[in-house]
């Protein structure tokens, strides 16, 4: 579905916020250097951040948000049929709903309901001190609006399957799980829960991770029926 001149200047200005928070965040964040802190547990983040999830689905939205705003563009200049332009709009849908909205949802409400625990189950403390005031929100309060913005704004219609969006996000989801896996057997501890819990617990926390990936990634097609469904219906008998 196209659509309106007013619409898509929105969304230009949300994807052009976006980019530009998310080069600030990384200017401001990654440069950081933690290494030479005494405690062993706070000088390694500085290899385990890039295991994070957060770190994960921040650097593929740097690379999402190029490839909305190209693809709004086009659209705003009559060039929404081109060859080019589908190919990345299919891109652009696939990256979001079968990765980007579901892992950010989940991080972001995992992250939160952790932190208002106890930190201390994400990471040393001490880690968080390194870290500017506004950087937990920036990182996982705004990736959440952001997502939620682009599926109430963007139109779409549910596929005819889920089924290979839902491969991709089983695929990401494994593809991580692999990478904390092999890393804490390997001496890098990424989230401190993993060496708090017992396996018992880490099983039902895995178990708990893949349903709610699930439940977010069925949630982006309900909203998208709620509020693009009666749109798609108008077209049908235009």
């Amino acid at each position: 579905m196209r659509s309106s001149h007013l619409l898509l200047n929105v969304r230009l200005c949300i994807y052009s916020v976006a980019f530009l928070h998310l080069l600030f965040a990384a200017i401001m964040i990654l440069p950081i250097d933690m290494s030479q802190d005494e405690d062993p547990r706070v000088s390694v983040y500085i290899r385990v951040r890039w295991k994070l999830l957060t770190c994960w689905f921040n650097l593929l939205s740097i690379a999402y948000q190029p490839i909305a705003l190209y693809c709004d563009w086009k659209e705003k200049r009559g060039e929404w049929d081109h060859v080019n332009v589908k190919k990345w709009r299919k891109i652009r849908d696939y990256m979001m709903t079968s990765i980007l909205f579901p892992t950010t949802m989940y991080s972001d409400f995992f992250f939160w309901r952790m932190w208002f625990k106890n930190p201390a189950l994400i990471a040393p403390v001490a880690i968080f001190k390194y870290l500017p005031s506004w950087a937990q929100h920036s990182l996982h309060t705004v990736s959440g609006v952001m997502v939620m913005l682009d599926i109430l704004t963007l139109p779409r219609k549910r596929p005819k399957s889920i089924l290979p969006g839902l491969m991709g996000l089983v695929g990401f989801c494994c593809l991580y799980s692999t990478i904390l896996v092999t890393s804490y057997y390997s001496g890098e501890v990424v989230y401190s829960f993993l060496d708090m819990f017992s396996r018992s617990q880490l099983f039902l926390l895995g178990l708990l991770a893949f349903t709610e990936h699930f439940f977010f990634f069925t949630l982006q097609w309900c909203i998208v029926d709620l509020v693009w469904g009666k749109t798609q219906t108008a077209e049908k008998k235009d």
